[in-house]
């Protein structure tokens, strides 16, 4: 038997509990967020699961502020995707409990519990902007019940909630900004699954998955991905900035001064980080364009594939050496390796160098969750915007309403710490 909650009086009988269970469920599960809105809610306060109706045909429906308010004095909320239910519920208590799953087990497993009813539906009607007010309350509620139960045994074992709080806040600021486009050179590169899934008014919402092992973020949304665009064939131009130019400020030698910092290593940041390496490689104070192009080269091996014997002597790869021998015998006596933002994880067919690129990743996007809650703030009541992170840059609409100084605000920030970025501007991404 499932309970329907269909009205105020019977939402204010419900049990009063300090933890509970949600799901909201949306008119269309494969439309971005900003694009769709709720059809049902599954609630369970650890007794027993309700569906409240929101936007179905065969139910009378409450509305998303009643439900907003019934929420409001529980202590602790648990849900999958929290950034997901974030655009829909303000619920700053809810734990998401997709990264306790990744803390406990490191992967994400197939928790959906789809019905056959959802997928017959889902397949007739995938086109369908509400497609999920098709299938009959009591599937989803079956759905939601086995998700329940598949997750119920993580619920309690939670940790780093600040961390992933403003993990969450942070990346969803990006996303709901939203990318403009112009239709001519964006309909000749790019084919999305299905437009109205996540495009609208020519502007195209992004979608980061914030649910991989290192925590560094993917970001492929309706068929496109966001973090691959090919810079060779002029595809970028397909972006163009709402406000009036695009500026993107891109770390310089982001994971070596990401490293060094995490070494209490100075680096001058009044030069590229190729420079600075290349006069040791070299033992000369001025650089041949080949010679700094080498210099990259030289630098990415050491980082990537292990620190070789002949640069052993400059102070920075002696100093990560020994830190990737230190991390390797530490995992070989603890089996785990604990990543900058608490979580401990198992790595298959690990090897030294494989624990430290894993542990850099990580690295940066602590670095960058940091970065952007401040940005965050700065840009409140600023028409500029934040659109897209791509590993080491960050891309700015600005508008020339917020003046020069604010993008001087913008570099302060970014360069805190000893980082150094480079800004780059364009009429378009191609650039």
């Amino acid at each position: 038997m499932y309970f329907i909650v269909e009205t105020k009086e019977q939402l204010a009988q419900l049990p009063k509990v300090d933890k509970c269970f949600i799901d909201l469920v949306t008119l269309s599960e494969e439309t971005h967020p900003l694009l769709t809105s709720s059809c049902v809610l599954y609630y369970n306060d650890f007794q027993k699961g309700y569906i409240i109706p929101i936007n179905h045909s065969e139910a009378f429906s409450l509305s998303l502020e009643d439900v907003q308010l019934f929420l409001f004095d529980i202590e602790k909320i648990y849900l999958l995707d929290k950034k997901w239910h974030s655009y829909f519920l303000h619920i700053p208590q809810a734990i998401d409990v997709y990264f306790t799953v990744l803390d406990t087990d490191g992967e994400i497993k197939d928790i959906q519990c789809y019905t056959p009813v959802h997928l017959d539906f889902h397949n007739k009607f995938k086109y369908s902007e509400e497609v999920n007010t098709f299938v009959p309350i009591s599937k989803h509620y079956e759905k939601c019940e086995c998700m329940f139960e598949s997750v119920k045994k993580y619920i309690g074992k939670e940790s780093n909630l600040e961390w992933q709080n403003n993990f969450v806040e942070a990346y969803k600021w990006v996303e709901e900004q939203g990318l403009t486009t112009d239709p001519r050179v964006f309909d000749k590169f790019f084919e999305p699954t299905w437009k109205a899934r996540s495009m609208k008014n020519n502007k195209i919402y992004t979608s980061y998955n914030l649910f991989n092992i290192t925590s560094r973020p993917t970001n492929a949304f309706n068929g496109i991905n966001f973090l691959a665009f090919n810079k060779e064939n002029h595809s970028r131009e397909a972006f163009v900035p709402e406000n009036d130019i695009f500026i993107e400020f891109d770390f310089d030698g982001y994971h070596v001064r990401l490293i060094a910092n995490m070494l209490g290593l100075e680096i001058p940041s009044n030069e590229s980080i190729h420079t600075v390496l290349g006069k040791q490689y070299f033992g000369k104070e001025e650089l041949t364009p080949e010679e700094y192009q080498e210099s990259k080269k030289i630098t990415f091996r050491q980082l990537y594939n292990g620190v070789e014997p002949e640069y052993k002597h400059i102070e920075l790869f002696d100093h990560i050496d020994e830190l990737i021998q230190a991390a390797w015998a530490e995992y070989k006596r603890q089996k785990y390796l604990l990543l900058p933002n608490g979580r401990k994880i198992k790595i298959e067919n690990a090897n030294p160098q494989k624990l430290f690129n894993y542990y850099v990743q990580c690295l940066e996007t602590v670095n960058n969750v940091k970065k952007l809650v401040k940005l965050k703030e700065l840009f409140k009541s600023k028409k500029s915007k934040v659109v897209l992170i791509v590993y080491d840059s960050v891309l700015v609409d600005f508008s020339a309403e917020d003046g020069k100084g604010f993008l001087a605000q913008i570099k302060n920030v970014l360069e805190e710490d000893g980082y150094r970025v480079k800004a780059k501007k364009g009429d378009n991404y191609n650039f």
